[in-house]
């Protein structure tokens, strides 16, 4: 059976210009099943275990013993004594399956090392740095805490940073997304730490449970997510010190009057370490080296400059949804439906399949509940005073 991570590495290894022959080779399956996993879908639904291991079911304490340090050897025993459940399998296949595990801890299996090598338009390094009592000089703002979106091309060393007051799902796919225009298209690859805007958890195999609102993302504008493998934040190493950069090199003996003035400065920042600084890993210039990446990049998707995230929500009994703690009004026939929601900078879009059912200008406060009297006219032909409350209101 072909794993999940196989085919993220065959669609990888494709994009870099290898023929199938020597896919096949890499991966170990015939040349044949390499055609027919490229002619799927990228974002297809890894398929599950028809046979899954007898040992799966003592994964998590084989987790916690791996954690401990303790030996496989004595593993086994301990297996074979749980009063609860003792283990009654092979010798030989619980330690394999603990092989497994470690291999998967590791994030090995199917793992290349290209994914770091930082060839051009290849890979985008991202995460978020903290400042509590930031340096605001405007009274209002004093003591406030702010993040940093901080992105980095692995091998031209350019960098993008963005401030922000929240590290919400919405606040890293519009930086991403600011990221992608200013670069003029998308890098194959977009690594992070696993954050809870990014990836839920991991499965049984340890592989990535995404996000959906991000997957979707990530799919509409054509990058193959990644993620650290748990406990291995060296894997993020040049982002991760591009954050200690900025605190180290940007905000030191700064103040700002307030976010238009911290925006200026940041872009004045960006342009002397991306044009007019030699990369210390590279002894170039990243702006020089970024025309190479550049090249490489795919294309913006046609939405990136009025981008609508993917949501779903679920039409309550009173004909409303909730979006952000907004409720919003679709037509009363798709009462008990999920519906799918995009939601862009000034408006929300709401859809029944592929059909628009409803469109929203989006409303940044809390609680409020905005009506369409439209949307309830099936119910006023057997409630009139319904519409007069409605319209009332």
């Amino acid at each position: 059976m072909l794993k999940y991570m196989d085919r993220s590495v065959i669609y990888y290894l494709k994009q870099k210009g290898w023929s199938n022959s020597q896919i096949a080779a890499f991966v170990g399956h015939h040349r044949d099943t390499i055609g027919r996993v490229l002619r799927e879908p990228v974002d297809r639904e890894p398929q599950r275990r028809s046979r899954p291991s007898k040992v799966a079911a003592w994964q998590p304490q084989i987790e916690q013993w791996l954690t401990q340090g303790v030996p496989v050897q004595r593993m086994v025993e301990l297996a074979r004594e749980l009063p609860t459940q003792p283990y009654a399998g092979s010798t030989s296949a619980f330690y394999k399956y603990v092989q497994t595990v470690k291999a998967a801890r590791r994030a090995l299996p199917g793992n290349v090392a290209a994914r770091f090598e930082g060839l051009p338009g290849e890979l985008l390094q991202i995460d978020w740095g903290e400042v509590r009592q930031f340096p605001f000089a405007k009274e209002e703002l004093a003591g406030q805490t702010r993040y940093f979106f901080a992105a980095r091309l692995k091998y031209s060393r350019w960098m993008w940073v963005q401030f922000r007051a929240d590290m919400r799902e919405e606040t890293l796919l519009r930086c991403l997304l600011a990221c992608f225009l200013e670069l003029g298209g998308i890098p194959w690859v977009v690594t992070s730490d696993n954050m809870a805007t990014v990836t839920l958890g991991r499965d049984a195999q340890q592989q990535p449970l995404w996000h959906p609102t991000y997957q979707k993302f990530a799919v509409e504008c054509g990058f193959h997510p990644m993620v650290c493998a748990p406990g291995a934040a060296n894997q993020k190493g040049a982002v991760e010190n591009l954050v200690k950069f900025v605190k180290g090199n940007f905000l030191p003996g700064r103040t700002f009057h307030d976010e238009a003035d911290l925006e200026a400065q940041c872009a004045a920042w960006l342009r002397q370490v991306n044009e007019t600084r030699l990369s210390a890993a590279t002894g170039e210039l990243p702006v020089a080296l970024l025309t190479a990446e550049r090249a490489a990049f795919g294309p913006l998707p046609p939405a990136a400059r009025d981008y609508g995230l993917f949501d779903t929500v679920l039409v309550n009994q009173e004909s409303l949804v909730t979006i952000a703690t907004n409720r919003y009004s679709v037509p009363s026939h798709l009462v008990g439906q999920a519906l799918t929601a995009r939601l862009y900078e000034s408006r929300i879009e709401l859809y029944a399949g592929t059909t628009l059912v409803a469109t929203h200008p989006r409303h940044r406060g809390r609680q409020g509940r905005f009506i369409i009297p439209e949307h309830y006219e099936a119910v006023f032909a057997l409630k009139p005073r319904a519409r007069t409350m409605v319209y009332r209101d």
